[in-house]
């Protein structure tokens, strides 16, 4: 995987509002946690807790898609793949692309205000 740029990532758009943006609620409340999301799967990976990382990446696989976000859903089924298996190779260059997944989500969310 090449290494995220420096320059901020172009915004990304829920597709689940694509279809039914009366759902924008829920959908900021999943964005607005992803930072926590991500906090969680740090601390996990800290303690290396191989069960826990699976059931957050798994559970971050399920929510990105259902809300909308295949490129967050995506990231998180590696993810939970490698953690089944107690590995976690490039662990911080997927946590630094969850993160600009997150923010690029966010400046999405903006520009539809």
């Amino acid at each position: 995987m090449n290494e995220p740029a420096a320059n901020p990532p172009e915004p990304i758009f829920s597709d689940l509002l694509a279809t039914d943006p009366d759902l924008i609620d829920i959908v900021e409340e999943f964005v607005g946690g992803l930072a926590v999301r991500i906090a969680e799967l740090r601390k996990a990976f800290g303690e290396q807790d191989w069960a826990q990382l699976t059931t957050l990446a798994h559970r971050l696989k399920g929510a990105g898609g259902s809300y909308g976000y295949p490129q967050i859903s995506g990231v998180a089924g590696t993810l939970e793949t490698q953690f089944k298996m107690h590995s976690a190779q490039d662990f911080e260059t997927w946590m630094i692309q969850l993160s600009r997944f997150a923010t690029a989500a966010h400046a999405g969310l903006s520009a539809k205000s």
